[in-house]
């Protein structure tokens, strides 16, 4: 658990966020703490706080909602619910990190893809799960 950073050679997530975004592809980067109610939130500052570096490219738009193919470099607590937070574009169903609409009655994340070295074999293990049935009430054409 102390090594899982070096571990996780892969971590690759589906966000359904409000709105479009500007930019349809790019990196955020911060540095996350938390307040004393445990809520994170970003800084721009170095050194205050753990560098968090999301990856992300748009997938797919419609009216009000995108689908964003998310990959990051650092595991950090709620990471890619406060990054899109800061572009204000909230995931979906997110009551934690700000107040948007939940069209599919759950948090619009979803990790789909973990690639890792195993600690003690030294293999590399791949994890994958199908796309949520629930993603697909917004995004009806999307393929597992």
């Amino acid at each position: 658990q102390n090594d899982w950073n070096n571990l996780v050679k892969k971590r690759g997530y589906y966000a359904i966020v409000e709105g479009h975004l500007k930019e349809k592809q790019g990196t955020i980067k911060s540095y996350l703490k938390k307040n004393a109610q445990n809520i994170m939130y970003s800084s721009k500052k170095p050194g205050d706080g753990q560098l968090a570096i999301t990856n992300y490219k748009v997938i797919s738009e419609i009216d009000g909602y995108s689908l964003v193919d998310v990959h990051i470099d650092s595991g950090r607590k709620n990471q890619i619910r406060v990054h899109f937070g800061d572009l204000g574009h909230n995931v979906i169903g997110d009551d934690k990190y700000g107040n948007p609409s939940n069209p599919i009655k759950r948090l619009g994340l979803h990790a789909y893809e973990l690639e890792l070295t195993h600690p003690l074999t030294r293999k590399t293990l791949k994890f994958t799960a199908p796309i949520p049935k629930e993603f697909q009430i917004l995004f009806p054409n999307l393929k597992n």
